[in-house]
């Protein structure tokens, strides 16, 4: 990828100011209203402008006030806001990997940007010593976010397009701002699979390695298109056909007791399947097929495949989503762990040295198309024996969680 621009948002991905947003809001409703301002009301605030704030948790609390009123408690806030930013705020709070990228993307002459909806932003970056090239200022931008208008804006200063950047938030709606904008984008955290960011990552400690990656190795950001062949193979391929019931998988999954409570009901379901043309298995060569993945859950684990890491361990692999919805949890020997989401249209890379399973999270059959190098073969094995690090569940209200896998350090296999 030729990247020439990298945009970040501010809070959540650079530093974490959650805590001094709480206390000021919590601080204003309690002096005003005499509301205890609570977490669940927090969580509508993520990504969203001061005023637009104001205004979303007037409606939550059933505050009655004209916008005028509103917006004077607004900034009565941002004071309290700003005051314990000047008490609290120091570089000890710069988010894990943020220095790191800085310092490599400067280093490779890549601009960076700040695309923040706060008009703290400034302030909060001079306090930490952090630089950038740009900062956009939300008060020039028409629409915020999920709009695209602010990550154009930074984009438009640079004169650069939009397959020349990408964009890095924690939210719904800031990655919605930057598919937008036509970049791909970088989620921080589970809440960003809901958004089809591009590459998901746990924590901010791991954007320095994907940016590594996206100057010099894998262009997993790149995969936008379909896939179309012309071949002439020997008549003699033929597409080998394999079927992966419950009972077959039961060391896989979390949930033993399911398990046998399925299995005793005297039923089997089949969890996936796939289709492989028997191609030569030679250097050179590519192999190739259709995985169906179909939906449910054991317990609240989301079926999935068994995953494997490749007999020829510098092996990547391609997954294309022809319909479904779902993740590709992948995972390196030494347990560095990354999510990217498969979606109809879309592609995801494996990058080499990592174990691949796919997850389906929807309600449909999960399909893909893959491929890879013939001669890698696979290790099944690996993953048996020691699972993955992760464990991808489904919540109370069908929702997505990503999780710790709770038997990956007691020995137990899943």
């Amino acid at each position: 990828m030729n990247l020439r621009l990298a945009v970040f948002d501010l809070d959540g991905v650079i530093v974490s100011t959650d805590m001094f947003h709480f206390e000021a809001w919590k601080r204003l409703f309690a002096k005003r209203w005499g509301i205890v301002h609570t977490p669940a009301a927090e969580e509508l605030t993520k990504g969203v402008a001061r005023f637009e704030c104001m205004k979303l948790l007037a409606h939550y609390y059933d505050i009655h006030a004209d916008d005028e009123e509103l917006r004077l408690v607004a900034e009565e806030k941002n004071k309290i806001y700003q005051q314990l930013l000047m008490e609290q705020l120091s570089p000890s709070n710069i988010l894990p990997g943020i220095l790191q990228t800085l310092a490599l993307l400067k280093e490779r002459g890549v601009y960076t940007a700040l695309a923040s909806s706060s008009r703290n932003a400034p302030f909060i970056i001079k306090r930490l010593g952090l630089e950038f090239d740009y900062c956009v200022d939300p008060a020039t931008i028409s629409h915020g976010k999920p709009a695209p208008d602010i990550y154009l804006a930074a984009m438009n200063h640079f004169g650069v397009s939009a397959q020349e950047c990408v964009g890095v938030e924690d939210a719904v709606n800031g990655v919605a701002s930057i598919l937008s904008a036509g970049m791909p984008a970088i989620g921080i955290g589970p809440a960003t699979i809901s958004a089809r960011a591009d590459v998901v990552l746990e924590t901010t400690a791991q954007l320095p390695q994907v940016f590594e990656e996206l100057l010099d190795g894998p262009q997993q950001l790149d995969w936008t298109g379909g896939f179309c062949a012309s071949l002439a193979l020997p008549a003699r391929l033929k597409v080998a056909t394999e079927q992966r019931r419950l009972s077959q998988l039961s060391g896989y999954f979390g949930d033993q007791r399911e398990i046998e409570k399925i299995l005793a009901s005297g039923s089997d379901p089949l969890v996936y399947e796939y289709h492989q043309l028997n191609a030569p298995q030679d250097s050179g060569d590519i192999a190739f097929g259709v995985t169906t993945l179909y939906p449910g859950v054991v317990g609240t684990e989301f079926y999935m495949t068994k995953g494997h890491f490749h007999g020829v361990l510098e092996t990547g692999e391609v997954y294309y989503t022809l319909s479904g919805s779902g993740l590709l949890l992948t995972e390196n020997q030494n347990g560095h762990t990354r999510w990217l989401p498969l979606a109809p249209g879309r592609a995801a890379y494996a990058a080499k040295g990592f174990a691949h399973r796919m997850v389906n999270t929807g309600n449909e059959p999960l399909v893909c198309f893959f491929a890879y190098r013939a001669d890698a073969g696979h290790d099944y094995k690996t993953i048996e024996q020691s699972g993955f690090q992760k464990v991808v569940l489904c919540t109370d209200g069908g929702g997505v969680s990503i999780q710790d896998n709770p038997k990956k350090n007691t020995g137990g296999r899943i």
